[in-house]
């Protein structure tokens, strides 16, 4: 039987260089939506005991003994990084993921706040709501963030270019932001079915910016974002109030 590929994330990759003397705690960071046209910024982080993290997942269990509630080690072995999951997968590890973390936050950063502050301050906004729930253990814990920006205002945080395929912490942060806003833009969809949010999550594929040219915007949309000057009826770039109702709904539904 061929031998399963295990991926950086799974292997702990950075949080095996991590001092455990220096850090109790390890907090992965990872943002959703970034690049979205319609939705919300979704950044999740994920707080875990460093040294419990790396003996559980490290050490030699030739038993299968080693166990968190009702999850073993090998539930453990897929976390990678989520644009290279199904979702499926994702889904499944929502559960392990929330049982070996000693806790976890997602924090929302809206379309119109978006609009408003700019994408820089958004993902600033979304960190602090995100660790909200993680107060009690950020002065003995480092902050990993995917990227090469640095948007925490706290001491101890690093950037990780490509940290979800690297960081078993931020990978598990990336997979549940992305399953949190994948749920929520699918719950849109209902609403406005003619964007095929369930399908495209409010990226730009070409079934959203055929519907953006046949009928614009909606309340999800960021109206401050360039294709909004591509649409023929906003050349003029001037921006509808969000409460407008989209035209020629019915006709396209």
């Amino acid at each position: 039987m061929p031998k399963v590929s295990v991926s950086l994330a799974a292997q702990l990759h950075l949080e095996k260089q991590l001092d455990p003397k220096k850090y109790r705690y390890v907090v992965g960071v990872d943002e959703v939506g970034r690049g979205s046209w319609a939705g919300p910024l979704c950044v999740g982080a994920v707080v875990y005991d460093l040294k419990q993290l790396v003996a559980f997942m490290s050490e030699p269990d030739p038993a299968g003994a080693a166990r968190i509630g009702q999850f073993g080690r090998s539930d453990y072995l897929r976390v990678d990084d989520s644009k290279k999951l199904s979702a499926r997968v994702r889904n499944s590890l929502v559960e392990p993921i929330t049982a070996l973390a000693k806790d976890y936050g997602l924090g929302m950063v809206e379309s119109d706040e978006v609009d408003e502050i700019g994408m820089t301050s958004s993902l600033a906004l979304g960190l602090d709501r995100a660790i909200r729930p993680l107060q009690s253990y950020l002065d003995s814990a480092v902050l990993m963030l995917d990227g090469t920006t640095n948007f925490s205002r706290y001491r101890d945080a690093v950037t990780v270019a490509k940290g979800d395929a690297k960081s078993f912490a931020i990978a598990t942060a990336s997979i549940l932001a992305k399953v949190a806003r994948d749920s929520l833009m699918e719950s849109e969809s209902h609403q406005y079915p003619w964007y095929c949010f369930e399908k495209n999550k409010g990226y730009p594929s070409r079934v959203h910016v055929s519907a953006l040219y046949a009928m614009g915007p909606c309340r999800i949309h960021r109206r401050s974002w360039s294709f909004m000057g591509d649409l023929p009826w906003y050349a003029d770039r001037k921006q509808l109030p969000r409460s407008m109702a989209v035209s020629g709904a019915l006709w396209l539904a």
